[in-house]
């Protein structure tokens, strides 16, 4: 659809005026010059108005985009701080636990032995992962859950073990485990992104149709995630195609 500027609907609205008197055959009076020129005036105040608040609209979506970027590094952030907190939780249980077995093994006899925290098993299993060495992050991060799987850090534990699938292109074993974070895991807020990886495998497996519903379900479900944008975006291009 061909646009038109609003200063360009103003002449035109003028130039029409002027030749339907001409072309009648009628002579303006100055009081009919003037109702035109007033016509035109307040059509330039109507104008100017759509255009302030076109600004205003605009000057809000830019401070809204602002506060999406703020937003999410405050997500990553706190996402950072909890994460923290959790390998401190499970360390404090873990040693409570180890001095119980201690004191019970003292009791009995037997030979002591020191499992290492769970902090320090899910920190080498995420250093194998950061370096690429996706085979051992796996077995790092299922003894993480074998060993402490209520802990803080097994819902995350179990988005990493997708993770490395995911990078290894390994698309059917990435869909399991990142299906599992939401079955095993319902209030991890991890959830939006197992989503938006689970349909991004689907659709490297070139099942976009499913691939969609998943993305539209994370769009209704979670609204306001960051992951959100990213699958409407995707939505919006697989649209246009």
């Amino acid at each position: 659809m061909r646009r038109v500027s609003g200063g360009s609907v103003v002449y035109s609205l003028a130039v029409a005026g002027f030749l339907s008197f001409f072309l009648s055959g009628c002579v303006a009076t100055s009081q009919e010059m003037g109702d035109l020129r007033e016509d035109i005036y307040q059509l330039q105040l109507k104008l100017n108005e759509v255009q302030r608040n076109q600004a205003d609209i605009a000057s809000k979506m830019d401070t809204f985009g602002t506060n999406m970027k703020s937003l999410s590094l405050e997500l990553g952030d706190t996402q950072n701080r909890m994460s923290l907190l959790g390998q401190r939780l499970d360390d404090l249980e873990s040693n409570l636990s180890q001095s119980m077995n201690k004191l019970s093994q003292q009791l009995s006899g037997s030979a002591l032995s020191v499992p290492p925290p769970p902090s320090e098993v899910y920190r080498i299993a995420y250093s194998d992962f950061s370096k690429g060495k996706y085979e051992l992050a796996v077995t790092g991060f299922r003894t993480y859950l074998e060993k402490y799987p209520q802990g803080e850090l097994a819902d995350q534990a179990q988005y990493y073990i997708g993770e490395c699938y995911y990078s290894q292109s390994d698309w059917n074993k990435a869909l399991e485990e990142f299906d599992a974070v939401e079955k095993n895991f319902p209030r991890s807020n991890l959830i939006p992104a197992a989503r938006l990886k689970y349909a991004l495998s689907l659709e490297q497996k070139g099942e976009t149709q499913e691939s969609r519903k998943v993305l539209q379900a994370l769009v209704n479900d979670f609204p306001n995630s960051p992951e959100s944008f990213t699958a409407q975006e995707k939505l919006r291009d697989s649209g246009d195609r």
